[in-house]
């Protein structure tokens, strides 16, 4: 797919790999829209980053998401890539009776439920584009759970199923949209790595935020169905030989580092 003069929506775009995504579509000479639930971080965003459109949405809220269609609809009818990327991480002791029922299931509501959500909406917009592309945004602990974050191992391995039955789903209507996976290790630059020491991440599994740039954006032009960057690639072709062994000794480690 050529990434070039495109309209593209980028979920959490404001920091992280949303934001540096974004910033590099944008670069390519494309029309860039980024969301966030902040309406102050989106213009201070916007502001900062001239050529970058902003728009607040909650992809965790249907009506919110259902109003964020409605105004792509009128104002870019050309949208053909959605980039699903808004997520959040909780760490939590499922022994712990203070962790209640809202904060178990956040992650589920913006991580897999928002990626859903945003993926129904626009679903008829990219159809009518003569190629369109959604990429979701998975993790390395879409294939192996980190142990003080469950909720978020578990929505990062739903993204992968809703995925491959979106990507079968496409097929078999004829539609030319393409479905890639995006799977990051762990990346330092961003806010969601306080699960793992600075020690660990740098000698094993973090990957700087510019090579997962560079890998997904060639992963995009070349119409990937997953793009596995860093250690990811190691971690998946291990667990086809010993996940229960894997799982429970890196679950172990994690756990002691904290």
């Amino acid at each position: 797919m050529k990434l070039k003069n495109r309209t593209i929506l980028v979920t959490g775009g404001t920091s992280g790999i949303g934001f540096a995504f974004a910033k590099r579509l944008l670069d390519m000479g494309n029309t860039v829209i980024i969301t966030g639930r902040s309406q102050q971080r989106i213009d201070q965003t916007v502001k900062n980053n001239p050529g970058l459109i902003g728009m607040a949405a909650d992809v965790s809220d249907p009506n919110s998401v259902e109003q964020l269609a409605k105004e792509l609809r009128i104002h870019y009818p050309k949208l053909d890539i959605i980039f699903n990327n808004a997520g959040i991480i909780h760490e939590f002791d499922l022994f712990d009776e203070a962790v209640t029922y809202e904060h178990l299931t956040a992650e589920i509501a913006t991580n897999l439920n928002g990626t859903i959500y945003i993926t129904k909406a626009l679903l008829p917009l990219l159809a009518q584009q003569q190629e369109a592309m959604i990429v979701n945004v998975s993790s390395l602990l879409a294939n192996i759970t980190v142990a003080n974050a469950p909720a978020y191992s578990a929505t990062k391995a739903g993204i992968h199923m809703f995925s491959d039955a979106l990507r079968e789903q496409i097929r078999a209507k004829g539609k030319n949209i393409h479905v890639m996976e995006l799977c990051p290790p762990v990346i330092s630059e961003t806010n969601l790595t306080d699960t793992f020491d600075e020690g660990f991440l740098n000698k094993m599994i973090s990957l700087p935020l510019a090579k997962l740039v560079n890998v997904g954006v060639k992963g995009m032009e070349k119409n990937k169905i997953r793009v596995n960057a860093g250690f990811t690639k190691v971690m998946r072709f291990s667990m086809k030989f010993a996940p229960d062994f894997i799982t429970h000794t890196w679950g172990q480690m994690l756990l002691k580092s904290n």
